[in-house]
């Protein structure tokens, strides 16, 4: 008699012990198989997500002729394109839409500035300036410094994002659709603690 009173509490101190590795074993299975048979629905961003990629701090000249750091820019969400001197149909479609897309951020269009990167030596037109103006146009831009841009086939073929801390970390494809990159740049604004 006295033998099946130990045997009672060890075999309840067993079955407690196994309900308690079940507690903290069951999220995780669950999380498991959640994720391989039901898999997510899929991304919520429009624009690729790239391996973020640190900007020089490179020394361009903007389209008055004077030196800008790229550092005077860190602190703002920057819209950037690559393009050349002679900004032709493509590029002039690039840079509506970045203007549209910021100002269609009505109150937190301050916190995101546009970059026009102009590669190869030359200043772009006058009439180009006036049509967008507050966009930083700098040129000079090195081999070193256009690499931190991954493009496939051509950079002047994608807009980018680049964060407040000055790293590339999104690219849009070719003809993007503003509302995408606009909803991308809104949701990253409203969780951003800089910028």
């Amino acid at each position: 008699m006295s033998s099946s009173i130990p045997n009672t509490k060890q075999r309840n101190f067993r079955i407690n012990l196994v309900l308690i590795f079940l507690a903290f074993a069951a999220p995780v299975v669950a999380a498991y198989l959640s994720f391989y048979f039901w898999p997510p629905a899929g991304r919520t961003n429009y624009g690729e997500l790239i391996k973020p990629a640190a900007l020089p701090d490179a020394a361009l000249r903007d389209a008055g002729g004077k030196v800008l750091a790229l550092s005077k820019l860190r602190g703002k969400w920057l819209i950037v394109t690559v393009d050349g001197v002679n900004c032709d149909a493509a590029c002039d479609q690039k840079l509506f839409l970045m203007r549209q897309v910021r100002i269609s951020l009505t109150k937190e269009m301050n916190r995101v500035e546009r970059v026009l990167l102009v590669r190869g030596p030359g200043n772009v037109s006058a009439d180009l300036l006036k049509k967008y103006p507050g966009m930083h146009v700098l040129s000079g831009a090195d081999a070193n410094l256009l690499a931190q841009f991954p493009a496939g086939a051509d950079l002047a073929d994608h807009i980018y994002l680049v964060d407040p801390l000055g790293n590339v970390m999104m690219r849009y494809p070719k003809n993007p659709d503003a509302a995408g990159l606009r909803r991308d740049l809104s949701r990253l604004l409203s969780v951003s603690q800089v910028g």
